[in-house]
């Protein structure tokens, strides 16, 4: 579960980077792939962490600024706490990585005979087993 998460995560991280919020849902369906059970967990936990991620940075580099956008943002909302403005930012990203991750896991059984065929094509053991074949 670790892997797939740590996975899920970085590819959440650099999908939003490089092409926007919404292609963070990638983080998403690589997590779910990567484990057929609970994959949409796995998903929402992935991309809720990226999204987390990036809210951190944001009080790390300007944490006055940051906290005064919370506040005018609680404050536009109905005076919601500005503590709870993260958490209802973070929200979307969770309900997106669950998306991802429910879609990730349905398309698991197609994506996962060929790579694992794939990677006994290549592992060293079959490639080994392969050349004693050639030499007998």
């Amino acid at each position: 579960m670790p892997l797939r998460l740590l996975l899920g995560t970085v590819t959440a991280l650099a999908f939003h980077l490089m092409f926007g919020w919404a292609w963070s849902v990638a983080g998403g369906i690589v997590a779910g792939v990567l484990g057929r059970k609970r994959g949409w967990l796995a998903g929402g936990i992935a991309v809720g962490l990226s999204w987390g991620v990036f809210l951190v940075h944001a009080f790390i580099v300007a944490s006055a600024p940051t906290q005064r956008l919370l506040d005018i943002i609680g404050g536009l909302f109905g005076g919601i706490p500005s503590i709870l403005v993260p958490a209802i930012t973070v929200l979307p990203g969770v309900l997106l990585g669950i998306a991802g991750g429910a879609l990730g896991s349905s398309i698991n059984p197609w994506v996962t005979p060929p790579l694992t065929k794939a990677m006994l094509h290549f592992s060293p053991r079959s490639l080994d087993s392969q050349n004693s074949q050639k030499g007998s």
